[in-house]
């Protein structure tokens, strides 16, 4: 190449339109991220009735459930909030349910081994599992806050949330004919868990 010429880098077309929908992506989980705790505070359905006023449907279905439930906590929507929402509102019941406590415990206790039968290493699988033990044994403490406080934790709740989403996988596995049944469309079990759940 000539000295007198500078080198020009090509990028393929569309490749600046993709970066810029990725740096768009990203401002709106930061906008998230910024607005909504992972876990919410214990809401009033009123909050509800009022985003839902003009949605006679959907407020029907908020009069429902305030009819059975005191209250209700809201979660980042960010692709993991059944999950998260599933740990922290079992996780909180186990607190005032002692002997359910005990038997979840030993339970988790035992998943790791049961996770390494179905073919998960014991490397993938260690420090998931010993955070989620950590959790776990938190609960054993009885204080809500302190739950609360750590499921706001990006760290400990995304932990939570990718163990659990192993134990789902784990079970899918083991049962695979079983849950072929439940699952739509031409997916296989195996399709559907690392589409859906891993």
């Amino acid at each position: 190449m000539d000295d007198n010429h500078e080198a020009v880098a090509f990028k393929p077309e569309g490749l600046e339109q993709d970066e810029l929908i990725i740096q768009q992506h990203r401002e709106i989980e930061k906008e998230i991220s910024d607005s909504i705790l992972l876990i919410g505070q214990k809401e009033e359905f009123t909050s509800l009735e009022t985003e839902y006023i003009n949605d006679p449907v959907y407020l029907t279905k908020v009069q429902d459930l305030s009819k059975k439930y005191k209250c209700m906590r809201r979660a980042r929507p960010d692709g993991n909030c059944f999950f998260r929402s599933f740990a922290f509102a079992y996780f909180e019941y186990l607190i005032d349910h002692n002997e359910e406590y005990k038997h979840f415990k030993e339970r988790a206790l035992k998943s790791k081994d049961e996770l390494i039968s179905c073919g998960f290493t014991q490397f993938t699988l260690e420090d998931f599992h010993d955070t989620f033990m950590e959790v776990v044994n938190m609960i054993g403490e009885g204080q809500h806050e302190k739950l609360y406080d750590t499921f706001n934790m990006q760290g400990y709740s995304d932990y939570v949330v990718v163990y659990l989403r192993l134990i789902t996988s784990g079970q899918l596995q083991k049962d695979a004919d079983f849950y072929k049944h439940f699952i739509e469309g031409d997916r296989t079990v195996v399709e559907f868990w690392h589409q859906e759940v891993e």
